[in-house]
Parts: C-alpha cells; structure tokens; sequence
C-alpha cells in the first residue's frame, strides 16, 4: 500500500549518497545537469567545489531520515499497523526531505557566495 513512498525514500536515498560520494572524491565539476545549481554555486568551480562540500551535512542528513522513513514504512506493512500511522509517517518524511533539502541549498548558496566576495 505504501509502496510509491517506499520507493521514492530509497530513490532518494540512493541518489544522495552518490550525490555525496561525488562531492567527497572531487568528482563533480560544475554543469548544468547534476548537483546543487544556483546562480552563486555556478559562479566558479571554486564556488561550486566549496558550495557542495557545504551541503554534506544536509545531504547526509537527508539520506538518513529518506532510509529512516522508508524502514518505517516497510515496518508498518510487515506488521499491518493502521494504514494512518503510514499516511502520517509518509507525509512527515517527505517534510522532512524537503526542509533537508532548503537546508542543503541555503549551505551551498551561503558557502559560494563567500568564495566571490
């Protein structure tokens, strides 16, 4: 029942942990395709080299609560908890997610803008 969260956790939770291997090995150069992209971040590779290494705590945090929610998910179906307590957890994540990920671009946006002044 709570399958398309399910899968959309761990999508996400996938994507930014490669998101932040990427960023740790020096792996992700500037482009228009993938990472965090913003007017200060695509500024230079220096401000998007210290703009995404700004946005790993953010990034790890997100692919925390993302596994999280998505064990907590699975926890409510292989147990048959009321299908509510699924609908809330669904929900609280996904807020969660995207105050992480606000977070994640105002680190990185803070931290570019400090490389131009």
């Amino acid at each position: 029942m709570f399958c398309p969260p399910f899968i959309g956790y761990l999508i996400l939770s996938v994507i930014s942990t490669l998101l932040i291997a990427a960023i740790r090995r020096n792996r992700l150069t500037r482009n228009r395709a993938i990472g965090i992209r913003s007017r200060h971040t695509l500024a230079s590779d220096a401000a998007w080299l210290r703009g995404h290494r700004a946005a790993v705590p953010a990034l790890i945090t997100l692919s925390v609560i993302a596994i999280g929610f998505a064990l907590a998910l699975a926890c409510v179906e292989l147990f048959s908890w009321p299908s509510a307590a699924g609908h809330v957890l669904a929900v609280i994540g996904w807020v969660l997610i995207l105050g992480m990920a606000i977070r994640a671009m105002s680190a990185a946006n803070t931290a570019a803008k400090s490389v131009d002044a």
